[in-house]
């Protein structure tokens, strides 16, 4: 079974479209998304409609869970403008979508135990950068696979006792490649390509700067910082 990694959408669904695309093309039979569906950019209802369209299965992000909490004391003051704005124009129906996700969430697949958990096993508000991804953290969560997002950088660690994926940001990169970025989990062999598309950053700068959200975040799209 060939699987989806995808992370850090953040309201990006131009981006996502574009992921979307090269996952169908390419076989893909479910798609797996370790948190922050919102957050930053200006499309959160297209973004989770596309969601459950697709049955996406996702963990909540620390952006997803400041929606709903409507805590955003953590956060840097562009982070927290745009979830402001997000809180104001999001359906509640979508916010309900939001409430109904876990913090940690794993499958199993051809014998693959499978972990979703947006910063660490340990912690779920830890940045685990690719220094950090270490063996034991295979060990805490027992399984084959982990998958965090988070840190928006990607990463794979392959180990003897499995691997650990971060598949980048699909909304807003910070490796220094603005292309949205996401991977493909081969469930049979273990293999995992890490995958980047292009989409039309252009556009979703002229429409998040058109909704008044931070100038800032919208100009970081064409540089993935």
């Amino acid at each position: 079974m060939l699987i989806g990694i995808i992370a850090d959408v953040h309201s990006n669904a131009i981006a996502l479209k574009e992921v979307l695309s090269v996952l169908e093309s390419n076989g893909v039979e479910k798609i797996l998304h370790a948190g922050d569906i919102v957050g930053y950019n200006p499309y959160p209802d297209e973004t989770i409609r596309l969601f459950r369209k697709k049955k996406i299965i996702s963990i909540l992000g620390n952006h997803d869970r400041a929606l709903i909490t409507g805590d955003a004391s953590g956060f840097n003051p562009y982070a927290a403008e745009a979830l402001e704005w997000t809180r104001n124009i999001i359906l509640p129906d979508n916010v309900d979508y939001l409430r109904g996700l876990k913090n940690i969430e794993s499958i199993t697949a051809q014998g693959r135990r499978i972990v979703l958990v947006h910063g660490s096993p340990i912690d779920i508000e830890e940045y685990v950068y690719p220094d950090a991804a270490v063996p034991e953290l295979l060990e805490v969560i027992e399984g084959n696979v982990l998958v965090l997002g988070h840190t928006h950088i990607q990463f794979k660690k392959e180990y003897a006792q499995g691997i650990i994926i971060n598949p980048g940001s699909v909304g807003q990169p910070r490796d220094g490649n603005p292309d949205a970025a996401f991977a493909i989990l081969d469930t049979a062999s273990g293999k995992v390509e890490l995958k980047r598309v292009s989409y039309d950053i252009e556009k979703v700068i002229e429409d998040m700067l058109a909704a008044n959200l931070p100038e800032k975040l919208a100009l970081r799209l064409r540089i993935g910082r």
